[in-house]
């Protein structure tokens, strides 16, 4: 074997460039800058690890990540010291409205009131909106925890808006709904569990009664559940929203006289897989004060009954849903004031054409004499799937208004029909574009002592719309 030295010195020649003829000189010389440089490296590597091992050793941090969790199928983060599962989220959206307000139909006397009922055509007024801008914002707050006693949850959405124009929705900022639930319990300002359809598919609201997704009340509610899908409710509601006892055209001007009840709601729903059906039942009492100081304390009532069929076997997602609605001196339930498409109207306009009819829970028309409201009101949709990214939901509703013992200068009862549909595209996860539209036809009964012009159309229609971007989150 070669001696190392030697192979030592030749590496250093050929580095250096040196040739196999030089001095024993150089030899020595490059062989003793050898041996430095080794001698060097080994006292080096000892002085580190002596000094390594004098020192303390000292590990990495460890980096804690976000702790998830899945309460009752929402999935979210544990609040640090906490078992509380908690969730954010909402969305952000910008909506152009616009409608037809080309004709009005009014309604008067001649001569003080209760005299001959005359009518008029309205003209266009150039001063209304037909165009209208909306930016709405909002944040949704969920907690959740198990408890023996089931999941404690508190829920709260914060909603802001900007909005100008035609469908001026107002309310900057505002509370929608803030409730817990606990064991059966629902308390807080939650939708009203009177409601099945709510307000339909789009922006626009059809006949139904809503208190979903806006003018929720205040309530105290407990749900039993019996299994396979069967629960009752008994819900004690805020009955402000639902009262229906202002001033309409005629003359005749109820004011609110005071809460002196709460509405009463009794619910039984099935939900399963093939799709879920309710029976609703409310108890309104209504307190008013009416001409010559006339004050009248009533109980109103109202029943819905609704059904929904799941579609699988023609698209994924695709279902159909019906409800039928009937209520006497509790017209707040009917879903007909809902409808207003634009601010300042009453349900059986749409976005300013139209009758002007009087909507109210009681009507006071003379000393000692009421009149009480009933009504018939029905409504259904169809959501289609064509792809997982677009569906269209054609849907329709109708609406009949009566009043019982009303004076002969009023008119005492109308018929509405409001249609459209809703198409949503939603190209990526987490985007939709919706563009809805809505018609409207209402025919009210013509006053049996009207002697106006023969002229007189008590008919009225008109379309609204719109097209809004989401970004949901």
């Amino acid at each position: 074997m070669d001696d190392p030295k030697d192979w030592t010195a030749d590496m250093v020649k050929t580095r250096l460039g040196r040739s196999a003829g030089a001095s024993d000189v150089v030899r020595r010389g490059g062989r003793r800058l050898i041996a430095a440089i080794f001698g060097i490296a080994l006292g080096v590597g000892a002085a580190s690890e002596a000094i390594s091992a004098d020192l303390p050793i000292r590990k990495a941090a460890p980096v804690e990540g976000v702790a998830v969790c899945n309460v009752a199928g929402m999935a979210g983060f544990i609040l640090p010291g906490s078992d509380t599962c908690f969730k954010i989220s909402g969305y952000v959206s910008g909506q152009v409205q616009a409608g037809n307000l080309t004709k009005q139909y009014v309604l008067g006397f001649i001569g003080p009131a209760p005299g001959p009922v005359v009518s008029a055509e309205g003209a266009t007024v150039a001063s209304r909106d037909s165009l209208g801008f909306t930016t709405r914002a909002q944040l949704n707050l969920d907690a959740r925890q198990y408890t023996a006693y089931g999941v404690l949850r508190g829920y709260v959405e914060i909603q802001a808006n900007t909005s100008n124009g035609f469908e001026n929705v107002g309310s900057p900022v505002l509370i929608n709904v803030a409730y817990l639930q606990w064991a059966g319990l629902t308390v807080g300002r939650a939708g009203s569990f009177f409601s099945y359809l709510a307000a339909g598919a789009g922006w626009y609201d059809f006949y139904s009664p809503d208190r979903v997704t806006g003018n929720q009340p205040v309530l105290f509610a407990y749900t039993a559940t019996f299994g396979n899908g069967f629960a009752a409710t008994i819900s004690i509601e805020d009955p402000t929203g639902a009262n229906v006892n202002g001033p309409f055209n005629g003359g005749y001007n109820n004011v609110y006289d005071g809460q002196l009840a709460p509405d009463v709601v009794g619910v039984l729903r099935l939900d399963q897989q093939w799709g879920s059906a309710q029976v609703s039942a409310v108890a309104h009492k209504t307190s008013a004060l009416g001409v010559s100081s006339d004050t009248i304390n009533v109980w109103g009532y109202a029943f819905l009954g609704g059904v929904t069929v799941n579609l699988p076997q023609i698209a994924p997602g695709d279902r159909v849903a019906a409800q039928v609605v009937y209520s006497h001196a509790a017209l707040g339930y009917s879903g007909i004031p809902n409808t207003a498409l634009s601010a300042g109207d009453q349900g059986l306009n749409i976005n300013g054409n139209g009758t002007i009819f009087q909507l109210t829970d009681a009507l006071n028309y003379d000393v000692g004499v009421w009149s009480f409201p009933t009504t018939w009101t029905g409504a259904a949709f169809f959501e289609h799937h064509f792809t997982p990214q677009f569906s269209l939901t054609p849907e329709a509703s109708v609406a009949f208004v009566r009043y019982s013992d009303a004076p002969t200068m009023i008119s005492t009862a109308a018929a509405s029909f409001l249609g459209g549909a809703v198409a949503h595209w939603d190209p990526v996860p987490h985007l939709d574009f919706e563009l809805g539209a809505m018609y409207q036809y209402t025919r009210q009964a013509t006053p049996a002592a009207y002697v106006g012009p023969p002229a007189f159309r008590p008919i009225s229609s008109g379309v609204a719309g719109n097209l809004s971007v989401t970004r949901d989150f």
